[in-house]
């Protein structure tokens, strides 16, 4: 015996109706539990933040070779510091060792699978250096 077969149309489509709109609160309610609970677990787990490297703290050699220059002079010294820092944090050293050269652009590759196949091969190098 079925229910539906005593319900005229009217009453089919109202009962349609309300199972669809349960269905859809039931969802909604399940989606207001997921994200309460995903910032709840953001909020115990919180990460530490990370160190900001300060570009106070590295100083540049005045060993820089003389180059071809295009900017101004003040430019190429912030850029020779935010090399200097990066290197520096990339190696977990002190910039103090670290002289900076010469800077020159490389060209770029329109190959982005030469260009993912670097990146690959640099976060190897980052992974095997974390494993020493």
């Amino acid at each position: 015996m079925i229910l539906t077969e005593s319900m005229s149309i009217g009453e089919k489509l109202l009962s349609t109706l309300a199972i669809t709109l349960l269905g859809m609160v039931v969802v909604f309610v399940v989606l207001v539990i997921i994200a309460y609970s995903l910032e709840l677990l953001r909020i115990i787990f919180k990460e530490k933040p990370e160190k900001q490297v300060s570009e106070e703290k590295f100083e540049i050699k005045k060993e820089i070779s003389e180059q071809p220059k295009t900017g101004s002079n003040e430019e190429d010294i912030d850029l020779v510091i935010l090399i200097t820092a990066a290197i520096a944090a990339f190696e977990s050293k002190s910039s103090e060792n670290i002289i900076v050269r010469s800077i020159r652009e490389l060209p770029q590759n329109k190959n982005t699978w030469a260009a993912a196949g670097r990146q690959q091969i640099m976060s190897l190098n980052n992974i095997n250096r974390i494993r020493r």
